[in-house]
């Protein structure tokens, strides 16, 4: 038999009234009659519908998840970070809501100021990204995927590329190369200022040169054209390259085409260290050593901090994930090298 709002209030000794009250919030009742109204909710198993529950706490169980799609190969690499975030919230009882707009102001604001969602975690973080001072102004809680130059004071979740790019220029430093080259995200994420693409190629050089290396770069669309045309550009301009960091996991195989096609034996003439989630490393020929990406667990744990902040928590300014260097078939010494072998305690 289905339990009623009569049912509660014949069962606490209150109006039916006073029970919805109770549920909405939308008086003040004593504390006594609170304690008494659940205590019959518990005794009786009423379940108010989502409505009701809604409106006693303002909240409806949805956050958005404001994320540009990209047409083309890179929509691949974007969908284990929708996947993840997806199961991530269905374990916090949270259903998502997908803003795909490009530029994303409009679906933002018409969610939050419609109260479809109790907050936004915000992916593909430019470095000057207009829709962070939006939702500052939307008081909305939200969590970025990504640092910006600015995060007016919003939290945010990121993968550690200052780590991930000393871990690489430290491997390829041991084993003597002094030239390397960098193949970085397409054209057209530099051309949004996509903080992610940028902060690792900042890093990476930083790295590097700091080291001694010298060192060149190149954006990289993943198609074979692309990478035909960054590659051999960054032969062109460094002749003695012994080594490449790419950040691209969808040009990986079609970087090894090019470099055989070439002549270029991996790792014997050079080194190739790729900046992605382990499957990708471990499905190429030879096995690439890689800083592992970790895609899935950069969107559950911004699930988790956004939910956290609905529920009204403090949560720290950055949450960095650590990388982890994985040394595999790759890599080697550059050709006539004889130094002292990997540094010890390094992962």
């Amino acid at each position: 038999m289905t339990v009623t709002i009569a049912d509660v209030a014949r069962h606490a000794g209150v109006s039916r009234s006073t029970v919805s009250y109770v549920l909405s919030g939308n008086r003040t009742i004593s504390p006594e009659t609170i304690k008494r109204v659940e205590g019959s909710i518990a005794a009786l198993g009423f379940r108010p519908h989502a409505g009701a529950r809604s409106i006693r706490t303002r909240r409806t169980g949805v956050i958005a998840m404001a994320l540009p799609m990209v047409h083309g190969p890179h929509n691949q690499v974007q969908m284990p970070y929708v996947w993840a975030a997806l199961t991530a919230a269905q374990d916090s009882g949270l259903k998502v809501l997908m803003l795909t707009d490009d530029d994303g102001e409009a679906a933002i604001r018409d969610a939050v100021a419609s109260a479809l969602v109790d907050g936004v975690m915000l992916m593909e973080v430019q470095r000057h990204d207009p829709r962070i001072p939006l939702l500052t102004r939307l008081k909305c809680p939200a969590v970025l995927v990504g640092t910006p130059d600015e995060p007016h004071g919003l939290p945010r979740v990121d993968f550690d590329f200052a780590l991930a790019a000393r871990a690489c220029a430290d491997h390829l430093h041991d084993s003597g190369h002094t030239e390397v080259g960098y193949l970085g995200q397409p054209p057209e994420a530099f051309g949004r200022d996509v903080a992610y693409a940028v902060h690792a190629r900042e890093s990476v050089l930083a790295a590097l040169e700091s080291r001694g290396q010298r060192t060149v770069w190149a954006a990289c669309d993943p198609t074979p054209a692309g990478v035909v045309s960054a590659l051999d550009d960054l032969l062109a301009r460094q002749p003695g390259l012994t080594a490449l960091i790419v950040y691209n996991e969808r040009v990986l195989p079609l970087v090894r085409d090019r470099l055989a096609g070439l002549g270029h034996r991996v790792p014997d003439d050079i080194s190739l260290i790729a900046i992605c989630p382990d499957d990708e490393a471990e499905r190429c020929d030879p096995p690439l050593t890689s800083v592992s990406l970790p895609a899935e667990e950069l969107a559950r744990a911004a699930v988790r901090s956004l939910a956290r902040r609905i529920e009204g928590e403090e949560l720290p300014a950055e949450t960095l994930l650590a990388p982890t260097l994985k040394i595999r078939a790759s890599t080697g010494p550059r050709r006539g090298f004889a130094g002292d072998g990997p540094r010890r305690g390094r992962t």
